[in-house]
């Protein structure tokens, strides 16, 4: 099972009622030798950073998806603003269930879990501003089909943001070739989805980040 551990961000927190600085849950892969592949992740995920060139507007709603035990919850929360909709979505119930008592007691009463099917996401139509994808597009087969179901999802102007690790030898991440997928194979399912990149970004050491609309016809 994931650990879990609280740490203070650099950002203030967007709830005044906890009347605490923004912290962020974090999770490692069980076992001492994958959660050392983790240590230092703020180091090279840089979160902020992220979060900040994707230029979320407050009130917007954001769908994490594969959000686990939510790396991004606290930045994405923060970045909604109370008006705005932070969707955590997962297939692991056990993840979301505690994902969600950890919300509670940070006050981040504008987050969502949502269980989702390993072939749909079960959002509804028009519901979502951004789905952001971190480290979690390789674990879906069929991605194409996935991502071509998505374009439903998103509102007029949504858009899809996809960070996953680079499909080489890295010393952070995961070790096996096959948890991987390469910018190549991402951008290839996104072209099959009928997506065209809009954006990227090259400033993570370890990882691509794409962010792709709906083409226009």
């Amino acid at each position: 099972m994931p650990g879990f551990f609280l740490h203070p961000g650099n950002l203030k927190c967007l709830f005044p009622a906890v009347g605490l600085a923004l912290a962020v849950l974090v999770s490692f892969p069980s076992g001492s030798a994958a959660q050392a592949r983790y240590q230092g992740r703020d180091n090279w995920q840089m979160p902020d950073s992220v979060v900040a060139v994707l230029g979320i507007e407050a009130g917007e709603v954001v769908a994490d998806i594969g959000a686990g035990s939510g790396y991004f919850a606290s930045y994405l929360c923060a970045a909604v603003g109370p008006q705005g909709r932070y969707l955590a979505v997962d297939i692991d119930t056990a993840a979301l269930g505690r994902l969600a008592e950890r919300a509670a007691a940070l006050g981040l009463t504008n987050l969502d879990t949502v269980h989702a099917a390993v072939d749909d996401p079960l959002l509804p139509d028009g519901s979502v501003g951004l789905v952001f994808f971190c480290n979690t597009l390789h674990h879906i087969s069929g991605r194409a089909d996935y991502l071509k179901r998505l374009k439903a999802v998103l509102k007029p102007g949504g858009r899809v943001a996809v960070v996953d690790f680079f499909r080489k030898d890295l010393p952070v991440g995961p070790r096996d070739p096959g948890h991987k997928l390469s910018r190549q194979e991402a951008l290839e399912a996104l072209r099959k989805a009928g997506y065209v990149i809009t954006a990227e970004y090259d400033f993570l050491p370890y990882q691509y980040f794409l962010v792709a609309g709906p083409a226009t016809r």
